[in-house]
């Protein structure tokens, strides 16, 4: 009798050690039902006062866009590996100083790689789709960074590339779909923890809508959401119309149900393929006409939510024209005294935010 229950207890301790083995090192992906991630996206390098600013309006996370002084052109476009690699160095270096500030904040870091090494030639495209050396780089440094971070709690996970354009393959090169799944599979030997988010061609949403998802383990499908472009983009550069919103871009009537009918692609592209998806980027020109910046925002973040998508607004002090603490006027580029409505809108929708 006693050698049974001396069985029984040592089947239990053993059953035990086995579930807590298990919950301990089980792939703690994002899935529909991890806490939604609210933010906005910053640039390389915002300061320790920027960060706390973001904590104290109650987001919950950071996309960190490394770009190297411009965009789409940058000085990426004439360095060589070795100009390229000085500065991604000292940009995570200030992202490494970030991070415990982050950490006190329960602020999560998705790490963006916003300019790619080669940079782009004058037709938008990037060159390591032209040139294979630039190509091996991205492989490189994706695999130096997944090594770098993989235990690190901060960090969310790793957007591969922004906005990645492949509209010219040569040279040996890989297209983006194929490129991407080799990168995902080389994160994913080095990190078994940590999200990768995938852009499609342009991190579009027509994009993202026909591309062919990748065999490897917590992949976050991302989509940038800037539609309709000539509404969010407008009087950027010179003054040229003005277009409303709700209100007609040519001789489509954009509104709520107009941008729910955008995000329904991704919504059935999303259940069809049973993946998770996050918004990396979503904007409006902070002068566009009356409240229609504010409007629009708020109708694509309803739509984010009741979707269940975790989302990032951009941007947070970078170009004053996408700033939510600036007013609207195109030429004041003083921040308002008082949060702007827009400011608003994001500190009540940073209230839903959970702490990680």
């Amino acid at each position: 009798m006693m050698n049974c229950k001396r069985l029984l207890v040592t089947v239990i301790c053993i059953c035990w050690a086995a579930i807590s083995f298990s919950q301990n090192n089980t792939i703690a992906f994002y899935t529909d039902k991890s806490p939604r991630l609210r933010g906005m996206m910053v640039p390389t390098f915002l300061d320790e006062a920027g960060v706390r600013e973001l904590g104290r309006w109650g987001a919950n996370h950071i996309r960190w866009q490394l770009t190297w002084g411009g965009f789409p052109h940058s000085a990426a476009d004439r360095a060589n590996k070795e100009e390229f690699r000085n500065w991604l160095n000292g940009a995570l270096a200030h992202v490494d100083k970030m991070l415990p500030v982050c950490q006190d904040l329960g602020i999560k870091i998705l790490i963006d790689l916003h300019t790619l090494p080669g940079g782009r030639m004058e037709d938008y495209n990037h060159r390591m789709f032209t040139d294979k050396i630039w190509q091996d780089e991205f492989i490189n440094i994706w695999k130096e960074i997944a090594t770098k971070y993989k235990d690190n709690p901060t960090v969310w996970g790793y957007d591969i590339a922004n906005e990645p354009q492949d509209g010219r393959v040569e040279n040996g090169a890989l297209n983006w779909p194929t490129l991407a799944s080799l990168v995902a599979h080389d994160i994913r030997d080095i990190d078994a923890n940590h999200p990768i988010i995938v852009e499609a061609r342009g991190g579009d949403v027509g994009t993202l809508a026909r591309f062919q998802t990748i065999d490897v383990p917590g992949l976050v499908y991302s989509f940038h959401m800037y539609v309709p472009h000539s509404f969010t983009h407008q009087n950027i550069s010179g003054k040229k119309k003005t277009f409303r919103y709700p209100g007609y871009v040519g001789l489509k009537r954009w509104n709520k149900d107009a941008v729910r009918r955008v995000l329904d692609e991704i919504k059935d592209w999303q259940t069809k393929n049973n993946t998770q998806i996050y918004v990396g980027e979503f904007s409006a020109i902070r002068w566009a006409p009356g409240d229609d910046a504010y409007n629009y925002l708020k109708d694509c973040i309803d739509i984010f939510e009741e979707y269940n998508w975790s989302w990032a607004y951009h941007a947070f002090r970078e170009y004053h024209g996408w700033s939510v603490e600036h007013g609207g006027i195109k030429e004041d580029e003083t921040p308002a005294k008082e949060p702007t409505s827009r400011q608003q809108l994001f500190i009540d929708a940073f209230k839903k935010n959970t702490r990680q």
